[in-house]
């Protein structure tokens, strides 16, 4: 976990780096913004902009996760120079180039956040409500779904971590894995009291109809 200083120097560091990509946006100069960022991308972390832009979700966290342990401030400039990018290309109407952007640097976030305390990173938090925004409408893969799934329980939004669930349920497959985890959310779920399932905007009853719910998937498996 991140302490509160840590965390207040990198917001200073992207602070002072999105001051920059923003005046060099509104004055459409967009190419400048796009070297600055690819700069940026080599003086962080190592790698230039073209090479982070081919690789899938995964590989990213792999890349950004020596010996398994993840690299937090080299996944944060990422995920935060990603997001600039995407609204570079926005702003040119590019929204296929937008869209890979925006994917990539939610899943970074929502990566770190899964291990940190939502109240101690407010702007990271507000960085994921922005990109989840950018890409209501379109559809997110199984991969990002996942990791959504694990961040709102995380939050404690229980009921937008089982629309996230059934979601990822429906669209398939079904797999002895999602099935596994969908089984421990519940648990983990039924565990907790009335009130702390109020808060997520859940009744035990709804979590016992989703548990029945996710039963059927599972026979349906078999």
């Amino acid at each position: 976990m991140m302490n509160k200083d840590y965390i207040l120097r990198l917001a200073e560091k992207f602070g002072r780096a999105l001051a920059i990509i923003l005046r060099l946006r509104e004055y459409n100069q967009y190419e400048e913004a796009l070297i600055y960022i690819d700069d940026l991308f080599v003086q962080s972390v190592g790698l230039t902009s073209r090479f982070i832009n081919s690789l899938s979700e995964d590989m990213l966290l792999q890349t950004f996760s020596p010996l398994g342990i993840l690299n937090v401030e080299a996944c944060l400039w990422t995920a935060t120079l990603l997001k600039a990018e995407g609204e570079i290309y926005q702003d040119q109407g590019n929204n296929d180039e937008s869209y890979y952007r925006y994917i990539k640097s939610l899943y970074l976030f929502l990566a770190v956040l899964l291990q940190e305390q939502p109240d101690n990173v407010p702007e990271q938090t507000q960085q994921v409500t922005e990109l989840l925004e950018k890409l209501g409408s379109y559809e997110l893969s199984n991969t990002v779904k996942l990791k959504l799934f694990a961040y709102y329980e995380h939050l404690g939004q229980y009921a937008k971590a089982e629309d996230t669930l059934f979601e990822l349920l429906e669209s398939g497959p079904v797999t002895p894995t999602l099935l596994g985890k969908g089984q421990d959310f519940y648990a983990r779920l039924l565990a907790k009291s009335e009130s702390d399932l109020a808060n997520g905007n859940l009744a035990k009853e709804e979590v016992r109809e989703g548990q029945e719910q996710l039963q059927r998937f599972a026979r349906q498996d078999e």
